[in-house]
């Protein structure tokens, strides 16, 4: 099973630091017609917060929680959650990413 790692970078809204492959990402219009209702609120070295699609409560996904997620699922072969930066970024941003 993945880890969700890209999951969770596709939630985020488009920027100027995306790469080519991710600027035809539309961005996402809220309930309210409002036009910033990033699912992704924050990345971090503990993982990943973001907000439920469908309640609209906030959910954190760690390395841990994406570990015991697919041992429930009776993954085979498990993948720890990992960042997935664009491929365009800074050597000091790839470190950055790696360190997390």
């Amino acid at each position: 099973t993945d880890s969700g790692g890209f999951q969770v970078f596709s939630l985020a809204e488009p920027n100027e630091e995306d790469g080519p492959e991710m600027k035809s990402r539309a961005k996402r219009v809220g309930k309210e017609g409002s036009k910033n209702s990033a699912s992704l609120l924050r990345i971090g070295e503990r993982g990943a917060l973001f907000r439920s699609y469908h309640d609209g409560s906030s959910i954190e996904l760690t390395p841990e929680s994406s570990v015991a997620a697919q041992k429930s699922l009776g993954s085979d072969i498990i993948i720890p959650l990992d960042e997935l930066p664009p491929y365009h970024v800074t050597r000091e941003r790839l470190q950055q990413s790696v360190r997390l």
